[in-house]
Formats: structure tokens, sequence, C-alpha cells
């Protein structure tokens, strides 16, 4: 298909110099060569496309259509390429960016400046707590916990966050605080996720090594930002990364314990030609979210 439009290309531009010299010359090729592609493309359309004569060229009734089409064809694959040029340069365009409901509020703050800078740049974020498959559903840029796991993406990550128990003063003061790991047996306490046999934390001590603390949650959510709103409300004690407790209500409780940290990462695609707008947007991304990443109090 390549030959053929490259043949096509050519026709148009001996018609429009008028010569078959002057197409070779533009191109840098020897007008044998010139000549040998316009026969070239006239067999495989089956049809005379040219007159030659020693003096000139002159279109045939078949040619003068064909050249009329093709003329067009041509322009528009001409402006395709400079219109992929220069959103190759110029940041223009939409960029679509899934990641966490919980992080929302700092990723949005995070793009402000961009977008204030890139007016020519569109946003659209899509947050949820599901595993998106980037390629399938389009995504440019993805916040995801955890390194990247497939080869057609580049990850980047931004922080990493500790995670820590948390509760309200409110459930703090009717229940009282745990003082020991055994004590939270006797609590009502939030997960994220659930099985018949109970929920699992992996949880550290002391500096000491993870281990598993299997429990029977009081209320199951599906994510941390709900888990969070749980704990503000008082229902009881939850696991939280820090992310989601800077300047909150919440107090850490068992401050000698906490579960596995975990990094936050930026996806994108492993390809270099990348658009401009989103070349542009992962790295103001890459510069600004380590800067503006919350610490737990």
């Amino acid at each position: 298909m390549d030959a053929l439009i490259d043949d096509v290309a050519l026709f148009v531009h001996v018609v429009q110099s008028a010569s078959f010299s002057a197409a070779a010359k533009a191109q840098g090729v020897p007008v044998s060569t010139v000549s040998r592609r316009v026969a070239r493309l006239e067999e495989r359309l089956g049809a005379r496309l040219l007159e030659r004569t020693t003096r000139r060229l002159r279109l045939t009734d078949v040619g003068r259509t064909y050249f009329a089409h093709a003329e067009r064809a041509v322009d528009e694959l001409r402006q395709g390429r400079d219109r992929v040029r220069e959103l190759g340069v110029v940041p223009r365009g939409r960029v679509r960016i899934t990641a966490p409901i919980g992080l929302g509020p700092w990723l949005t703050a995070a793009l402000a400046l961009f977008l204030v800078a890139t007016p020519e740049v569109a946003i659209e974020i899509d947050l949820t707590e599901r595993r998106v498959d980037l390629l399938d559903e389009g995504f440019d840029i993805a916040l995801r916990a955890g390194p990247v796991d497939s080869a057609d993406f580049t990850g980047r990550e931004i922080f990493v966050s500790s995670r820590g128990l948390y509760a309200s003063k409110a459930y703090l003061a009717r229940r009282g605080r745990p003082r020991r790991l055994a004590d939270l047996a006797s609590h009502d306490l939030i997960a994220t996720r659930s099985s018949p046999t109970g929920a699992v934390w992996t949880l550290v001590t002391g500096g000491g090594r993870p281990r598993p603390f299997t429990f029977r949650p009081r209320l199951v959510v599906n994510e941390l930002l709900a888990a969070r709103h749980a704990a503000v409300a008082g229902i009881g004690i939850t696991l939280l990364p820090s992310l989601h407790v800077a300047d909150d209500v919440l107090e850490r409780v068992l401050p000698r314990v906490s579960g596995e940290r975990a990094g936050m990462w930026l996806l994108y695609p492993a390809h270099r030609s990348l658009p401009a707008a989103v070349r542009a947007c992962v790295d103001h991304l890459l510069r600004v979210l380590p800067e503006t990443a919350p610490t737990a109090r």
C-alpha cells in the first residue's frame, strides 16, 4: 500500500510540474525511475493516464479524472502529515488519565498550573478503583499503586506511602484506645476487601517482619476513600495510606504498628513518539507530584 501511495504522489507531481525530468529532479531520482513508477501505477489501474511525446505530456480522459481524485487525496495526506508533526511539537488535544478515587483532589490540584500553561490541552480524569486496561480503554497516563506490569508502559515511582491504623476521636472516646495488637480483636474494624473467612492486613510491629493479621470486619468497603469516610464517621478502625489521612480528623492508633509501605507509580506509554500534549503532561506530573505528595501527621 505504501508503494502505491508513493506512486500516486509521484504521478501528481509529474502532472503538476508537467515534466518527468522536473519531477525526477525534485525527488532526487533518475527520470527512468519516474517513468517506470508511473507506468507501474498505470498497470495497476489497468488504464493509460498520460500521453507522452518528446515535447509535452498530456493527460488522457481517464488520467484527467484520476488526477482530480489523486490530487485531493495527496493534499489530504500532506495536511495529515503536517498536523501530526504539529501535534508532536505543540501541546494540543486531549489527555486521558486514570487514577484511584482517593487521589482525585491531589491530582487535579497538580494539574491546575499545567492547564493554565497549555491552553490548547484538555484533560479527562477517570477516577476508579478497578484495574483499568490502559491500552484497550485508551488511557494516556495512569496513577497506580505498585510498579508497572506491562512492557507497553513505562513506570516512574512518584512517592512511597506508609500505612497506619486510624480512627476518629469519637470512636476512641466511645470504645477506648487499643494498647497492643491483640486489643484489635475487641474493636470494630473496617476492611477494603474480605472473604468468607475474614479479612487480612499485613502489619509490621516495631520494625519487625511483616505478619498477617486476620480479622472479621464490622464493615467492608471496596475502596480506600470509603474506608476513610467510614472511620471519620466513627464506625471503627481502618488501615490507610498516609495519602488519605494528611491534615485529617483521624488519629493514629498503635503508632508502632504499620502496614506495608506502598509505592505510587505514574504510568505512560513506553514508545518514544508520544503526542506533545501527553509528553508535556507526563513531564509536569513527574515534576510536581513528588513535591506535593501529602504525608501523614
